[in-house]
């Protein structure tokens, strides 16, 4: 027997061997290992939580900004941090998807700060719990936004959207509290919520569009108000959008004035790295001089996830201030998304 046959009859009785020894009696078999799967019903990021027909996606933000602020006489720099992390779980059922959904921000000027954001349970065509209302959306591409007040509500209640109507359009309704109140009724007292409703249309091949209305009823002091707002999405060319907004409210600060405002903005994405934005929108009140705010800004995107933000935006004061000011910031933010 040479030494090449003599090797291998040993390997051969050394497998032989310790197959028998794992089958030996009392001799614990290894533990099944319940390795997470990849769901795919959901889109991209979801899988299995283990043991369940329940699928999760975490994902989250960071957000390093450093702002530069003058308004009058005073001028200041800041460093603001914040971040945030949502989970969103989604289960089939009889009843359709299951859905619950929560995020929760840090932020504050240390970060300090800890907020709950959306949290709502979805069932169907039915949300409740605490969420923006259906009449949210901004003006602008950038950080800052033309915020028209009552379209900028949130808070704990219900609401019902009905997506599936067939060539793309939607109408939904809901109502809540508000953010620091969530009493919506007491005896003795007058009702105090916001109520919104939206109809629209989306997935165009020129975009999308959408009208919505809000109602605040205000405990006291007959100051109820109400708005109506259009937004429309446009894809005008290639790598270049357009938003266009118009809002009218009846009451609201600064005072029970009425108010309108139009704003624009273009959105050009000049490589697959880099975009740029700019904007202006103007609102006119009854008792007060028309304020302006304009915005331009810029992001490139080292990877995907990774975005560097550059961005100024100017308002004009309109009287609403006194001494009246005009102010001016200027941002470089960097935002990690995962």
């Amino acid at each position: 027997m040479n030494m090449k046959t003599l090797l291998g009859t040993a390997a051969g009785l050394m497998v032989a061997t310790g197959a028998y020894a794992a089958d030996l009696p009392g001799e614990a078999a290894p533990a099944a290992v319940d390795y997470v799967k990849v769901c795919d019903a959901y889109g991209a990021g979801f899988f299995y939580i283990p043991g369940t027909e329940t699928c999760l996606d975490i994902s989250g933000r960071v957000r390093a900004r450093v702002v530069y602020e003058s308004e009058g006489d005073a001028d200041l720099v800041r460093f603001k941090t914040d971040g945030r992390i949502q989970f969103d779980a989604r289960t089939a059922s009889d009843l359709g998807t299951v859905r619950s959904f929560f995020e929760t921000d840090l932020g504050g000027t240390d970060g300090g700060d800890i907020t709950l954001g959306d949290a709502f349970i979805q069932v169907g065509y039915l949300t409740v719990g605490k969420f923006g209302d259906i009449a949210n959306g901004g003006s602008f591409y950038g950080d800052a936004d033309v915020i028209w007040s009552l379209f900028d509500r949130g808070g704990s209640g219900a609401q019902i959207l009905v997506d599936n109507l067939g060539g793309g359009f939607y109408v939904g309704a809901g109502i809540h509290g508000a953010e620091a109140n969530s009493v919506i009724w007491e005896t003795g007292s007058q009702a105090e919520y916001t109520a919104a409703a939206a109809v629209g249309i989306n997935g165009q091949s020129w975009g999308s569009f959408d009208l919505s209305a809000v109602y605040v009823a205000v405990d006291g002091n007959d100051a109820d108000t109400w708005g109506v707002k259009a937004t429309a999405d446009l894809k005008l060319i290639d790598k270049l959008t357009a938003r266009l907004s118009a809002a009218y409210e009846d009451g609201g600060f600064p005072g029970d004035d009425s108010m309108a405002g139009i704003a624009g903005a273009l959105k050009y994405q000049a490589t697959d790295a880099l975009a740029v934005y700019a904007g202006v929108g103007a609102t006119f009140w009854d008792d007060a001089d028309e304020v302006v705010t304009a915005q331009i800004g810029a992001d490139y995107s080292f990877t995907p996830d990774l975005i560097l933000t550059a961005e100024g935006n100017y308002t004009t004061d309109g009287g609403i201030n006194t001494p009246a000011d005009d102010s001016w910031s200027a941002m470089l933010k960097l935002t990690r998304n995962w």
